[in-house]
Formats: structure tokens, sequence, C-alpha cells
């Protein structure tokens, strides 16, 4: 018995042991979030602060003084395992009253684990005057539901996140209710939004007070400029009647119709010239770098990642392009993270972008990225920088180059002289035609050496060139290949491409603004490149496009392979 308990209690440490391990090997996160980032004077909304696999009592959460306190703080907590994997999260929830119009930054917020303070991030609120009334007309005695479709913002530019909410307003229960024809919102993208957390109100309307809820949101992406009318959606509401007939049971209710109003929402274009630095993004972003390592050699390439944060159009968030730096060569950047998620009465996106530099010439660089966008809250770009990143670049071995055979310059034979000289009247050493001699020889020698010097720099360059750009597309293949184990199909034709392009751009040296397939096709074929190898490269490409833009899959393995074998070939050449 005694040894029953003993194995028991050793279970009991060990399973405890295990998920306590489980938990905070799990990266502790900390942040702010609210259900909404655009509120009416008037109008309450939730502020939470959620920290996740850490356990702690002492968050102290910003100042809130521009707003009034109306619940709170309440606590919760929640355990989670999923796939094996156990997190934990706790959460002070706070609901606040907006007073007053204005652009408002609240946080950061900060905790204390283990005698170390981490900082949440900072959210930014956009309270605005309350409605007015007259755009509530048709409310009566009589009709004493309706409901309405509201837009975040009626003037918006493209690529804009805007939220569109079915709202209800109503004095009187309800059973159900169905929206009988929703808007396409053609020319725009439209995502629904599913998971939003926006608490039930009570809002004066023409003198009176209703229930307010919202009951549906979808998110919409202008894609082109252009003044636009949605709506208005018809809606019937299942009322209960009390005829007493009803039960628990069953409830007798009665339809009655009602239509939404109309949505008009102007979209106007970005204003211009935009930086140089501009990714495409429009809203709210914020951005950091990491490098690789900071001590390089000039046989090495350099990785510098970007992540990118925001509430903008993923799909128009680019990689910025940077400045030609001397000394240093660029690759195109690929983008190895896109994830977008529901978070508030928003969208979210996460993209981040790799660059690969490959440094020619031993020296100290400082790197400050740039990634620029237009603010929807400011109304004009804004420019984020980060770093500076320093790279000390040293000289490498040069083993990893290709070696080239040095060139011997020959020196043609003297022409013999026709007048020969009285050598006895007139001694050779020391005369004008000795020193003229031995001077010529001695400009062609340094002629010879400079040219010497200038051809193994060229090879040196084609070489360093040449390697890089293999690395590059082996390290390509390599992504594809892990994309293609995950049957991550999109992620997989996209770094097919990146590969098989960038290689061939680096090693023809065939500018950015080339690059489609007819393009870089004729590239090839000005190289001497064999047709059936440009023939092969365009199929290969077709395919991919045909995978990103058309979603048409097919077999990865075999297009993977044969990507491969075109690079094999094309660096045999």
């Amino acid at each position: 018995m005694a040894n029953k308990i003993k194995h028991l209690v050793w279970y009991t440490l060990t399973l405890t042991s295990i998920l306590c391990h489980t938990l905070y090997a799990q990266s502790v996160k900390f942040y702010l979030q609210t259900d909404r980032e655009k509120v009416e004077v008037g109008e309450t909304f939730m502020l939470e602060a959620v920290l996740e696999n850490a356990d702690a009592t002492n968050i102290q959460m910003p100042d809130l003084k521009s707003f009034k306190v109306v619940q709170g703080p309440s606590t919760s907590s929640s355990i989670t395992i999923i796939n094996g994997k156990r997190s934990a999260s706790v959460s002070y929830r706070y609901m606040l009253l907006a007073v007053s119009k204005g652009i408002y930054s609240i946080g950061p917020a900060s905790v204390r684990i283990n005698s170390k303070e981490i900082k949440s991030n900072i959210i930014r609120l956009n309270v605005v005057d309350a409605s007015k009334v007259k755009a509530y007309n048709g409310l009566d005695d009589n009709n004493q539901t309706m409901i309405r479709m509201e837009v975040s913002e009626e003037k918006a530019y493209i690529g804009q996140q805007i939220v569109v909410s079915y709202v209800l307003y109503t004095r009187q229960n309800l059973e159900s209710y169905q929206l009988l024809n929703e808007p396409k919102f053609d020319s725009f993208y439209a995502v629904p939004l599913n998971d939003f957390k926006e608490q039930p109100q009570r809002k004066t309307l023409n003198g009176k007070e209703y229930h307010r809820q919202v009951l549906k949101k979808v998110i919409l992406f202008p894609q082109k400029v252009g003044n636009y009318n949605f709506g208005p959606v018809n809606v019937t509401l299942d009322i209960p009647v009390d005829n007493g007939r009803s039960s628990f049971f069953f409830r007798d209710v009665k339809k009655e119709q009602t239509k939404t109003n109309s949505l008009r929402i102007d979209v106007k274009p970005l204003p211009v010239p935009a930086p140089e630095s501009f990714s495409g993004g429009v809203g709210d972003f914020t951005m950091r770098t990491t490098i690789q390592k900071n001590t390089v050699t000039t046989d090495e390439s350099v990785i510098i990642r970007m992540l990118v944060e925001g509430n903008g159009d993923s799909k128009i968030v680019q990689a910025p392009q940077w400045s030609k730096i001397p000394g240093l060569e660029s690759y195109e950047p690929s983008t190895i993270r896109d994830e977008t998620f529901d978070k508030g009465d928003k969208i979210k996106m996460i993209k981040e972008f790799e660059y690969i530099l490959v440094p020619n010439k031993d020296t100290v660089y400082n790197l400050s990225p740039e990634f620029s966008y237009f603010s929807t809250l400011t109304g004009k770009y804004e420019t984020i920088t980060s770093g500076p990143m320093r790279l000390n670049v040293v000289k490498g071995s040069g083993k990893s180059l290709p070696s080239t055979k040095q060139d011997t310059i020959q020196l043609s034979p003297m022409a013999e002289d026709l007048n020969p000289i009285d050598y006895q009247s007139a001694p050779f050493f020391g005369s004008s035609r000795y020193f003229g001699i031995v001077g010529g020889i001695f400009c062609l020698t340094l002629l010879g050496i400079f040219y010497k010097k200038r051809k193994q720099e060229k090879a040196e360059l084609a070489g360093r060139i040449a390697q890089s750009s293999i690395q590059i597309a082996l390290k390509n293949l390599e992504r594809a290949s892990h994309y293609k184990s995950e049957h991550n199909a999109v992620a997989f034709y996209e770094e097919l491409s990146f590969a098989l392009t960038g290689y061939i751009q680096k090693k023809f040296e065939i500018p950015n603004i080339n690059l489609s397939i007819q393009s870089v096709s004729d590239s090839l074929r000005s190289s001497q490149i064999a047709d059936d190898l440009v023939e092969e490269y365009g199929a290969i490409m077709n395919k991919c496009e045909l995978a990103r833009f058309a979603g048409k899959y097919e077999d990865m393995e075999g297009l993977y392979d044969r990507a491969t074998r075109f690079i094999m070939k094309t660096e045999g050449l």
C-alpha cells in the first residue's frame, strides 16, 4: 500500500512538473485590447489587459483619466490545451465611457514577473461626435424596432479598413431576425467579422431609450476610387405574442417586415507623392527589424527580417524597397510570414519580410530600414525607422569564390630598325633611344599590371554574384520544400517563383523593372541560354502564376524537381 502511495505521489509530481514546464515554455504575452477603435461621445467600450502564460497579480493599468470608468475591473482566467500544448491567460476588464471628442492613446500597461517589468502595447482610440437625431428618423410609437447599417467611415481611401455594422435598436422583445438581401459590396474586398465582442448598450433616440445590440459586422477594403451606394437590406422580425397560448416550449410570434437604411461610401485616391519606402499600407502600423548577426565576412550573406503589424489590407502591403547601399548587393525581398486575424472590431495583419544582402567590401555599415504607410488618423504619410543596426564586414578568405586564371600580357616584338646607328660614333647606353625604349617598356608593364588587376576584380565580382545567386536560390528551394511537406500550396508556389526569378535576376543582372515572364525569357535568350531551358522556365513560371492567382494547384513534387533541375542546368552553363 505504501509503495502504491509513493508511486502515485511520484506520478502526480511528474505530471505537475510537465504541465508547469509546458506552461512556461510558452512565450509570455502581455497586451491591451478593446472591442472597438472608434466610439461616439457618450458610448461605452471595453478595455482589457491580457496576460498569457504567466502568473501575476500586480498588473498596473494605464492612466484612464480621459474616460469615465463605468464598470470594473473584473477578472477572468482560462486554460486551454491544443495539440498537447497548454496555455493559460488572465485578463482585467474595464467598461469605459467616452466623455469628449479626440484621438486618445491608451497605454502601456505594465506587469512585473520575476523582478522583470513587462509593458504592453499602446492602443489608439478615436472618439467622434455623437450621431445626430435626424439620422434616426422613422422611429415612432408604432414602429419600435429598426435595424441600421452603420459604417465606421463614410469617406475613405483605397486600402483603408472600413467596418460596416448591422445594429439593432428596439424597445420590445424579439424572437429572431433574418437579413433577406445583403449587399455584394462590389469594388470592395469584403470579409465577415465572426469573433467580435461588443456589449449591449442603452441609447436615447428621438427622446426615447432603446436597447442597442450589434448583430453582425463586415470588414470592407476599397479597391477602386468612386462613390458607392449599398442597401437597403430587407429584414424580417419575429416578435413574440402573448395571447395566452404560449408555453415554455412553444411561443407564438408575429412577423414584421422592415428594411435598413442605405449606405454611401466615397473612396478617394491616396495623395501624391508617396515616400520612396511606401509599402502600400493604409491604416495604423508598427514595424521592427532584426539582423541575423552583426559581424560577417565578404564570403557571407546578411539576412535582415522586417516584421510589420497593422490593420491595413494585407494583400497590398509589400516589402518596402531600400535605397542602394554602396558595397552591398541586395536581392528582391521575400515574404516569409503572412497572417490575418480578428481582434476587437478590426482585422489585424502580420507580415514578415526577409532581405538578403551580400557585402563585397570590408567596412562598417549603420543600417536604418524604413517602413512608410498612410495613416488614416493623421491623414498623411508616416515613416517608421528601425535601428540603426551596426553591421561589421571583415575581409573573407576568398576560398568560397571560384578561382580565376591569371591572364598574361604578351608584348608584341619590336620592329627592326631599318637605319642602324653607328654605335661607335653614338653609344646606345645613355642615349635618347635607350631611354625611350626603357620608358616604353616601363609604361607597357604598368598597363599590363593594371589590365590584369581589372580582369581579376571583374572575375571575382562575377564569381561572388554567381555564388550568392545559387546560395539564395537554394535557400528559397529549401523553404519551398518545407512548405511542400506542410501541404501549404500557396506559400510553396510563391517561394518556388522567388527561387527561379531571383536566381536568374542576380545571375544575369536583370533589373527589377523587367521581371515579367516574357522579359526574363528574352534576357535569357540574349544571354545565349538554350531554347529548351528558356521554354522550361516559362512553363514552370506559368504553373506558379496559375497556382498563386487562379488557385490551380498541380503536382508540387514534380514541379519542385523541375525547378531544381532548371537551376542546376543553368548553373552548369
